[in-house]
């Protein structure tokens, strides 16, 4: 599958966010940074994003917020939610429609790449069937086939 996934990972403890990049660049994936709420406002306000992979307690506030904002404002990009908080509170999380996985940190590299791998399959998909939506009409396309078809 190609990897033209841009991933935003928001975390703020510099180690654990290097880590996630390190595993997410070596597969071949599109990783941007941000160690806050304000930075990872910052990041998605400038660019598109496929996928966030977000923690919980940052040092400017808590990751629900982030995914409360993206909710509201109509941005329905899959989130996997990476905490060490408590499990009644990953179990509320998990309820939130963006949050398609949560997961309990520490997290090893394989389990964060299959987790990363089976949602970015379906966001594959949608970018590849909508990319280049609306550059040519269904009968420019027919045309440019038939075209094509008569030329071999």
């Amino acid at each position: 599958m190609p990897k033209y996934i841009d991933i935003l990972v928001v975390e703020d403890d510099p180690l654990v966010s290097m880590n996630y990049v390190d595993i997410l660049e070596d597969a071949g994936f599109n990783v941007f940074s941000a160690d806050s709420l304000a930075q990872g406002r910052r990041e998605l306000s400038i660019k598109d994003f496929s996928l966030i992979i977000c923690d919980h307690d940052l040092g400017d506030g808590k990751g629900t917020t982030l995914v409360a904002e993206l909710k509201n404002s109509g941005r329905n990009i899959p989130v996997i939610y990476l905490s060490a908080a408590l499990s009644s509170v990953l179990r509320q999380i998990e309820e939130l429609p963006l949050v398609k996985k949560v997961i309990s940190k520490p997290v090893l590299p394989q389990d964060l790449l299959d987790s990363v791998n089976a949602l970015v399959t379906d966001v594959a998909l949608d970018i590849r069937t909508d990319k280049y939506q609306g550059l040519i009409s269904e009968d420019e396309r027919d045309t440019l086939l038939d075209v094509f078809k008569n030329i071999t």
